[in-house]
């Protein structure tokens, strides 16, 4: 009986550890999110101290979002001007790196293309130019959308809605979030994660 109980064991940590290397690839634990939804504000207390006791989750870390909360938008997102910047930004350095691609596939058609592209730069400057531009602006928005963040939001937006309590977890670098999670499926069956 102890065999098969370690052989159960063993896959669990397993994809708990390729959770934790994927997660580490993409992006550091100190950029993750974890929330978890439960059904009252006690049952996030308990939790919450298990948790605590567990890992190395501090106070500070936590945010327990409620039914009417009026700063729930505040709990689940960083500081709206910087994200603003960080869009700004990245859509000027995607939209200049697209203008250069552009640019550069432009000037190379012209110089060794074919007789049409060399006899007509000017049109071959504005066909490129435009699509290089259009691309890195567009890649600029996607990026921006963060399709990853809208699960948790949407979670927790609907988990309040209807009257629960949400948890959510903002992780340091030295924290696991495969624990954390782990730690909360325990209690519930609905922890999402995803990059703040």
């Amino acid at each position: 009986m102890n065999v098969q109980d370690s052989k159960k064991v063993e896959p669990t940590s397993k994809s708990s550890n390729e959770h934790e290397n994927l997660r580490a690839n993409v992006v550091s634990n100190g950029d993750l999110q974890v929330a978890a939804v439960f059904s009252s504000k006690r049952k996030v207390r308990e939790v919450l101290e298990v948790v605590q006791n567990q890992t190395s989750v501090a106070a500070s870390q936590v945010e327990i979002i409620e039914a009417g909360d009026p700063n729930m938008s505040e709990k689940l997102e960083r500081n709206s001007a910087s994200i603003g910047k960080r869009m700004w930004s990245s859509h000027l350095l995607l939209g200049a790196i697209g203008l250069i691609c552009g640019l550069l596939a432009a000037f190379l058609l012209t110089q060794f293309g074919p007789a049409l592209t060399q006899q007509n730069p000017l049109f071959t400057y504005i066909a490129l130019i435009s699509p290089g531009l259009f691309i890195g602006l567009f890649i600029a928005g996607l990026i921006g959308l963060r399709p990853d963040r809208s699960e948790v939001v949407q979670t927790v937006r609907h988990a309040v809605r209807y009257g629960k309590v949400a948890l959510v977890i903002n992780l340091r670098k030295s924290q696991s979030s495969s624990e954390v999670s782990h730690l909360l499926k325990q209690h519930t069956d609905k922890v999402v994660e995803s990059i703040r």
